[in-house]
């Protein structure tokens, strides 16, 4: 695999020299340009990851040149060289579509460490990117009606600026949804930032959001961009925004009435514009109810609303997602894998409290164990054994009537194959005219199992 390409553009020979040289042995292939012309020659040459811009450069200052290199290379993201008294222009240069900035003389761990993550942004933008162009198959979001209405209300919502609510359970998925919305958003090419509302002290909210100032309080050496201005021409995605305490609440409130980000310590607001996503795993109108959630904030936050239902309720899509997880795995090179469709029946007739981050793992356990390239249901069983009875608060495993457990075994093969049935009683080991006489005798609905919305009834 290629080294990512970092160029350096600087008009200084004795930096560029010995920036490249450190910056290579943190794993990156260096080019490097001396003016804002040389620069757009060596990104025409190259696709460069990074670029370590020098602000005051011979002829067009490299604040000219910024709009330049995002304009024609959108992922390509560009971290600036700032001398001391710069740093208002560097943060300018930011609004303007840096992803950072760096002051010379550069700390080399600050500077790998922001290589690093600004490289990962713009791996995960492409990935992004080619996942959009792709024809759509069904496999990521699975058939399920609530799913598809989920799907078909985020695909109208994306290309807007309206606020999204995405509600569900832990482990439904909130933060992929929010990654989605932002990658079909119309600032893709912009930050999409990350706050962990329950995770933050309460009196951390208003600088982690905001920032604040040199002198600000006590140990506040410098100023630091809180998270929404780091958002600017972004997504701000507010995840567990139900954890937020009242307080914050009025602050996080009058930040999505003006816009304006006034950092701890500033007297003059700064404006922002960002896509805001919000989730929470709270019953977010309970909370209303119980004077725990501001109203007014609620209806903000809650332009669209969309609300993930938990797997056990779409476990239709269970075979799919299993395959699926089974799929990007050897894509990883792990051995390839499928489920038996006794084995698909199984991992559907377990609850999944831990909605698709459990079944996520479960599978990588099994496809890590297997003995084989088919994962049998006695290998699901006893991944699975110890949770069940933990889950039921039994020393023994479930008992399932064998009744219950062939129709199950029906439904997941009619499901996976779309209702072909000759190939459902191939994969089933019976004939054809057996298939037939059980989907009688259980009285299966066979578009329902196609669907996805058969697998939970019993015989």
């Amino acid at each position: 695999m290629s080294k990512p390409v970092v160029l350096i553009v600087d008009d200084e020979e004795t930096l560029r020299r010995v920036l490249g040289k450190e910056v290579a042995g943190m794993g990156y292939a260096v080019r490097t340009a001396s003016d804002a012309e040389k620069a757009l020659e060596a990104l025409e040459g190259d696709e460069v990851a990074v670029v370590l811009l020098d602000l005051k450069l011979p002829g067009r200052s490299g604040l000219e040149l910024l709009p330049k290199i995002k304009g024609r290379w959108p992922h390509t993201e560009v971290i600036i060289l700032t001398g001391h008294g710069s740093v208002e222009t560097a943060i300018e240069a930011m609004r303007a579509g840096a992803y950072d900035y760096q002051q010379k003389p550069c700390h080399l761990d600050e500077l790998e460490e922001l290589l690093r993550k600004a490289n990962e942004k713009r791996t995960l933008a492409l990935h992004a990117d080619a996942l959009l162009d792709r024809p759509e198959t069904g496999i990521e979001w699975g058939e399920s009606p609530a799913m598809a209405r989920v799907h078909a209300d985020l695909v109208k919502a994306a290309p807007t600026d309206a606020p999204v609510l995405i509600l569900g359970e832990s482990g439904t998925g909130k933060e992929l949804v929010a990654r989605e919305l932002h990658a079909r958003s119309s600032v893709k090419s912009g930050r999409f930032v990350v706050v962990n509302c329950g995770a933050i002290p309460g009196s951390l909210v208003e600088s982690t959001l905001f920032g604040h100032e040199k002198g600000a309080f006590t140990g506040a050496n410098g100023r630091k961009l809180g998270l929404a201005e780091v958002a600017h021409r972004g997504t701000l995605f507010l995840d567990e925004v139900g954890e937020l305490p009242l307080d914050a609440q009025v602050k996080l409130l009058r930040f999505l009435q003006s816009g304006e980000v006034l950092r701890v310590g500033a007297t003059e607001p700064v404006q922002v514009e960002a896509r805001i996503v919000a989730a929470t795993n709270v019953d977010i109108d309970q909370a209303v109810g119980r004077k725990e959630f501001r109203e007014d904030l609620l209806y903000r936050l809650e332009t669209i609303r969309l609300e993930l239902p938990p797997l056990r309720e779409r476990r239709g899509d269970i075979p799919l997602l299993a395959q699926r997880f089974l799929d990007e795995l050897r894509a990883k090179g792990h051995p390839p894998r499928r489920f038996a469709p006794e084995a698909v029946a199984e991992l559907q007739s377990w609850p999944w409290p831990g909605n698709v981050r459990e079944l996520r793992r479960v599978v990588e356990r099994l496809s890590i164990l297997a003995d084989g390239e088919v994962i049998g249901p006695e290998e699901v069983r006893a991944r699975l054994g110890a949770r069940r009875s933990s889950a039921s608060g039994a020393g023994e495993p479930e008992v399932v009537p064998l009744r219950t457990m062939e129709r199950r075994m029906i439904v997941a093969a009619l499901h996976r194959f779309r209702g072909d049935k000759p190939k459902a009683a191939q994969a089933l080991g019976i004939a054809l005219k057996t298939l037939y006489n059980k989907i009688k005798a259980y009285e299966i609905d066979v578009a329902a199992a196609i669907a996805g919305t058969e697998s939970a009834r019993s015989p």
